[in-house]
């Protein structure tokens, strides 16, 4: 089999809300190193939420972070876009004025108050998760010089809307739900930072692969020579694949690289 880039969405794809990879998707990707091709996460994620250990140590080649606004490959970093902090502190008021909780994503922290957001399993698992990697936003205010990117999070009635009319000037959005909203600097996603990635490999797109599950996991798939979809994913996103495989849970990744294999 020639040499591919073969990326992977986290969340929904490698692992589950537990921070679990199923065993054989871990035996895929080492696998996959050993037959030659490089392997990269490609996350909505900034690199300040990717340091757990089961993850890290199958050895990913690369990582497209913080929805593409920061790309880096065997170590070397290709982009590390970060907003202005008057853009960031523009942000935060403006969620907070139509009750969203701002939630800033940066490349060693990941800053937010926890009054802001109406408690939730996923707020609780940010702070056991995270420890000290989670600094007070407010304690901070005006300077977090790590974060490429945010999320909000409704408090009260959703207005999406809202957000998108008041900050499309500075930002992309990914509207996951009315209440759910990531900020991304604009022009840069999945699919942006997976073209820059293969440039630096040297790998062309058609030799490229993309996994993933979810919605934003869409620019991606625009630009990955095959995509492959999680039996588990967004209806939206199967429709765009070129082959939809099993769930997390029923060996989705190991049964995808059989047929990647076969593919050859």
């Amino acid at each position: 089999m020639r040499k591919r880039a073969i990326f992977f969405d986290i969340d929904g794809t490698l692992w589950d809300h537990s921070s679990l990879i199923p065993d054989s998707a871990s035996r895929a990707i080492r696998e996959m190193k050993a037959a030659g091709h490089a392997v990269l996460i490609c996350s909505g994620r900034s690199r300040g939420y990717i340091f757990h250990e089961a993850l890290l140590s199958l050895g990913f080649d690369g990582f497209v972070s913080a929805a593409g606004a920061c790309v880096d490959v065997y170590g070397k970093t290709l982009l590390d876009l970060r907003p202005s902090q008057a853009t960031l502190v523009r942000a935060v008021v403006t969620a907070r004025a139509y009750r969203y909780g701002p939630m800033l994503e940066g490349n060693q922290y990941m800053y937010m108050e926890r009054d802001d957001f109406i408690p939730t399993p996923y707020i609780a698992k940010l702070y056991r998760e995270l420890g000290e990697r989670l600094q007070s936003l407010d304690a901070h205010y005006g300077n977090w010089p790590d974060v490429p990117k945010m999320s909000m999070i409704a408090s009260g009635p959703p207005c999406p809307e809202k957000i998108i009319e008041t900050l499309q000037d500075e930002w992309d959005f990914i509207v996951h739900t009315p209440a759910i909203i990531e900020l991304t600097p604009k022009g840069v996603n999945k699919g942006t930072g997976l073209t820059l990635a293969l440039s630096e490999l040297g790998i062309p797109r058609e030799d490229s692969v993309a996994f993933g599950d979810s919605a934003n996991d869409l620019p991606m798939f625009r630009e990955a020579g095959l995509k492959i979809a999680m039996g588990n994913g967004a209806p939206e996103l199967k429709a765009q694949a070129d082959h939809v495989t099993t769930g997390m849970y029923e060996d989705g990744i190991w049964n995808a690289w059989q047929w990647l294999k076969a593919q050859a």
